[in-house]
């Protein structure tokens, strides 16, 4: 079974944090906390791509990693704010029609073990009797809204509150995605029809959007650092 991982690097620069791919954490460019884990855990027989518009954004991660990874140039289009994580996915697929599983990784996520990504795809591959796709969440308890409705509970009757512990929703960690082939070319998104939600803990979960997410990961790190 052939499976290629895309890991989206826009080389262009975000709005809250200027250059984040390649900003400075802890001693390194953001990326790399991902792209090292990748390096040291990932099979030989998978394909790893770096997906970027720009050719100079492949020649900073050559210098660190050689050949490790390969090089798909996204269309300038994909690399806009319009374009989502459903585009990417779409986009590299008709691209690179030949594998039987895509593995979307994020960068941002830069807490994400190899051991997680593995065992992920592991899961998948094991499971595709009955589903066509994987995303990582965290469980998450407590009451949520969304535009100005209630999600998981009905504040309109009085039976309508269950205990907070009961309250129960997943959360996509947006680090990591899988599909099969079938799926993404039938519904060019990378969550199919019959998702698997794998649970993990919230060690794995940090996803770097904001320069607040930029300072706790660098507090968090600084700190796994001191205890070493």
């Amino acid at each position: 079974m052939k499976i290629a991982v895309q890991i989206p690097v826009k080389g262009r620069s975000s709005k809250r944090i200027p250059n984040k791919n390649f900003t400075e954490l802890c001693g390194k460019p953001l990326a790399f906390w991902l792209l090292d884990e990748i390096v040291a855990n990932i099979p030989d027989d998978w394909d790893l791509f770096i997906d970027s518009e720009k050719e100079t954004t492949m020649d900073q991660i050559k210098e660190r990693y050689g050949n490790k990874f390969l090089f798909h140039k996204r269309n300038e289009w994909f690399a806009m704010d319009h374009a989502n994580g459903n585009h990417l996915i779409t986009q590299f697929a008709f691209t690179h029609p030949q594998y039987d599983i895509y593995v979307q990784l994020f960068v941002t996520a830069v807490t994400l073990s190899g051991e997680v990504v593995i065992e992920a795809v592991k899961i998948l591959k094991n499971s595709l009797d009955k589903h066509d796709s994987l995303l990582l969440v965290t469980e998450e308890t407590g009451w949520f809204w969304f535009n100005g409705k209630a999600l998981n509970y009905n504040p309109t009757i009085p039976d309508g509150l269950p205990r907070s512990q009961d309250a129960m929703a997943f959360k996509e960690t947006t680090g990591l995605y899988a599909i099969t082939k079938d799926a993404v070319f039938k519904t060019c998104c990378r969550i199919g029809e019959n998702p698997i939600f794998y649970k993990v803990p919230h060690e794995f979960s940090m996803d770097i959007d904001t320069m607040e997410d930029l300072e706790e990961a660098k507090q968090l790190f600084s700190s796994r650092k001191n205890n070493d």
